[in-house]
């Protein structure tokens, strides 16, 4: 089980770099050149970025915890909800920011003449979805599994 976890570890570690060079390189990078294109747009959409960056790396955090509980052999416990609990919410927040920048995206799309990128936009909001509705479920799942558990160990 370990390598298992060691191999989403590192995969962890891979998408906290990127979305650290992301915050550091390419964020300021795109709100300097999209300035002249966006205009007083500018603002929100780099705060729209950063917000996303730092929901991402709360997952990956609950994440790497859940990692560390599953190779503690404490999977079926509180934290591990709470930690399914973080992701879905961090997810959903993903998915609102993103739609919520949408029209700036489109803007942007607009300026630059580049529709893959509102294309790369929408595509990311699905996926966002997508992993906060599997962290609700498996959040459902564990917490049942957690009181069938508990059931259990008081008939015994």
């Amino acid at each position: 089980m370990k390598k298992q976890t060691l191999l989403l570890k590192l995969a962890l570690i891979v998408i906290s770099l990127l979305m650290i060079l992301a915050a550091v390189i390419v964020v300021p990078t795109i709100l300097k050149n999209t300035h002249t294109d966006l205009g007083g747009l500018v603002w929100p959409f780099g705060i729209g970025f950063y917000a996303m960056i730092a929901l991402v790396l709360l997952a990956v955090y609950q994440s790497w915890q859940l990692l560390t509980l599953i190779d503690q052999r404490n999977v079926f416990t509180a934290p591990s909800v709470a930690a399914l609990t973080w992701i879905k919410r961090a997810a959903y927040s993903v998915t609102i920011i993103f739609a919520a920048l949408l029209p700036i995206f489109y803007v942007w799309v607009q300026a630059e003449d580049a529709p893959g990128l509102l294309l790369l936009a929408l595509i990311l909001t699905g996926i966002a979805f997508v992993i906060g509705l599997f962290a609700n479920i498996l959040a459902q799942l564990l917490a049942s599994a957690i009181q069938i558990k508990t059931e259990n160990e008081l008939t015994i």
